[in-house]
């Protein structure tokens, strides 16, 4: 059985779509997409939650200025992979 991690990024070797795991649960785990298995790649999506209210912030692609999100008027969280 194959659990990937929250946070693993999966991409289609043919059209190069990509995927997020967003909540990963026990099963076994195997994308597809253009008839092939989707493989992970190195990178991988770090997530932030709110102290206040518990909502989640995934990040994409960081810019080149600092990164500060914020909700409730109160700084996010990183939270642990």
């Amino acid at each position: 059985m194959t659990t990937p991690a929250r946070g693993v990024v999966y991409l289609c070797p043919v059209c190069l779509a990509e995927i997020l795991v967003l909540a990963p649960r026990a099963g076994d785990f195997h994308p597809r997409c253009c008839n092939r298995d989707m493989v992970p790649v190195a990178r991988r999506v770090h997530f932030y939650v709110c102290p206040v209210c518990g909502s989640e912030l995934g990040v994409l692609h960081k810019g080149e200025g600092p990164f500060e999100p914020r909700c409730c008027n109160r700084p996010m969280l990183p939270e642990a992979a």
